[in-house]
């Protein structure tokens, strides 16, 4: 892949390339949800309440995690862009390290709030033992949920790298594909 290809490649299929993977994660991810519903609601129908009021928190992780992603993504393409591959580098080095600080943060916060979070919403103690028990566990993957978004942007560093560095032992292959 060269540098120019979003100029030269046509709109149609680069953004089908580009959302494909997008639309695939939240279809994923809707599907967890679903299929978690499903099981929890065998359960009982307090369990499946727990799970209803707990998951509005869980998605307002996720949409944390996602802002990070999409905020050290911008700032790692900002200085690659500029040719500035050192300051890349930091930038990613600095958003997994404060995505991993982020996520510990708001699993413990997270956590700590739920049973106020919960009796705001309902006086049912089952309800909220079952939410602080789904909840303690979930909470506990904030820190993976944080680094996962992250991941990407690195992951592009590091492919990046691996081109520039395997790409001049073949020349012979880039000038058959130009």
């Amino acid at each position: 892949m060269n540098d120019t290809f979003m100029k030269e490649k046509p709109i149609f299929p680069l953004l089908t390339s580009m959302a494909l993977p997008m639309v695939v994660s939240m279809l994923v991810n809707a599907l967890y949800n679903i299929v978690d519903s499903l099981f929890v609601a065998r359960i009982s129908e307090e369990a499946m309440t727990a799970l209803s009021l707990v998951y509005p928190v869980q998605n307002l992780i996720n949409a944390i995690a996602i802002g990070f992603s999409i905020g050290i993504a911008a700032l790692i393409s900002l200085h690659l862009g500029a040719g500035n591959k050192e300051k890349a580098d930091m930038a990613a080095t600095h958003g997994m390290v404060l995505s991993l600080i982020h996520g510990v943060v708001i699993s413990i916060v997270c956590t700590a709030i739920m049973p106020r979070f919960l009796r705001s919403f309902t006086s049912d103690e089952t309800v909220i033992a079952m939410g602080v028990t789904y909840s303690r566990v979930a909470f506990m993957f904030a820190v993976v949920i944080m680094i996962g978004a992250v991941a990407p942007a690195l992951i592009g560093i590091v492919v990046l790298y691996l081109n520039k560095v395997v790409r001049p032992k073949y020349p012979k292959h880039d000038q058959e594909r130009a």
